[in-house]
């Protein structure tokens, strides 16, 4: 997880926050850039625009003085809930990139590639019957309306498609073997801190910060896949600092319901409590 919210080089210049900025690296290997963003219809007017700057802020930050112009591919995800200048039988994917205009062939070396999501499109699948979507759109589908109470007969029959549990059981196998890897690596960071003994003076507050806020969205991702996590809790893993939420990673296999959240956090809270008691006594 990256920095959401880039330092300015001057006072003029527009503030970006990004929601969710990832590095991560493809099948082969290579690192690219993930921007995920969940965009406010009321902002629909300025939303191009919008989603051009970010992306073009990404690009702008990974090129330094001297160096060629070479950087990672960046893609780019809004999520929306419509978009007005779309037609409506468009479909609800929108897929853009860098082509030449007459035969839509893509620009030597493109690497910025955009995909707008219209989620109040995926109702328009109702209209034809289920055994006719693909199986991109009943996955998204199912994901959007999965907490709606008067779309959970349409649930139950996309859930009682073999190839769709399969899929979805395959997703989530997948995304538990990255996050478990995630973990490890995170886990190995924190053991190599000890070892360290000379931190770079010159990193930014600010960059201190984000690592510290991608490390807490970590963990919370982890969480959910076993729990859901309440306001409180999500209040909890917000307000801890580096040397808490280490000890919150290092006992996260003990967790897997709000009673063994709320457990850990006390028993550490009354840890601290204890240990300042002792030097205080001493």
């Amino acid at each position: 997880m990256m920095n959401t919210e880039p330092v300015k080089n001057h006072l003029g210049e527009k503030g970006i926050r990004f929601d969710l900025l990832i590095k991560a690296e493809d099948d082969q290997g290579n690192s690219l850039v993930i921007n995920l963003e969940m965009q406010n219809y009321q902002m629909s007017d300025s939303l191009a625009m919008r989603s051009q700057g970010y992306l073009s802020r990404i690009v702008a930050d990974q090129l330094c003085v001297g160096d060629p112009y070479e950087f990672n591919p960046v893609i780019q995800v809004m999520l929306t809930n419509h978009v007005p200048q779309i037609q409506k039988n468009d479909g609800y994917l929108h897929d853009y990139r860098y082509t030449k205009e007459e035969k839509a062939v893509p620009l030597p070396d493109e690497r910025c590639r955009i995909l707008w999501v219209e989620m109040d499109k995926l109702e328009a699948l109702e209209k034809k019957p289920v055994e006719e979507w693909r199986l991109s759109e009943k996955i998204h589908y199912m994901v959007r309306f999965s907490h709606a109470a008067e779309k959970q007969k349409i649930i139950q029959e996309l859930s009682e498609k073999e190839e769709i549990i399969q899929m979805m059981e395959e997703k989530k196998m997948d995304f538990l073997r990255d996050t478990n890897l995630a973990l490890a690596r995170m886990r190995a960071k924190f053991d190599e801190r000890d070892e360290q003994v000379v931190y770079e003076k010159g990193i930014a507050k600010g960059k201190e910060e984000g690592k510290l806020e991608g490390q807490k969205m970590l963990v919370k991702l982890v969480l959910r896949q076993r729990m859901t996590l309440n306001e409180w809790e999500e209040k909890q893993i917000d307000e801890l600092d580096e040397e808490k939420l280490l000890d919150l990673i290092q006992s996260l296999d003990a967790i897997h319901t709000s009673e063994d959240f709320q457990r850990q956090i006390h028993d550490k809270t009354n840890q601290n409590v204890h240990m300042k008691q002792t030097v205080l006594n001493r």
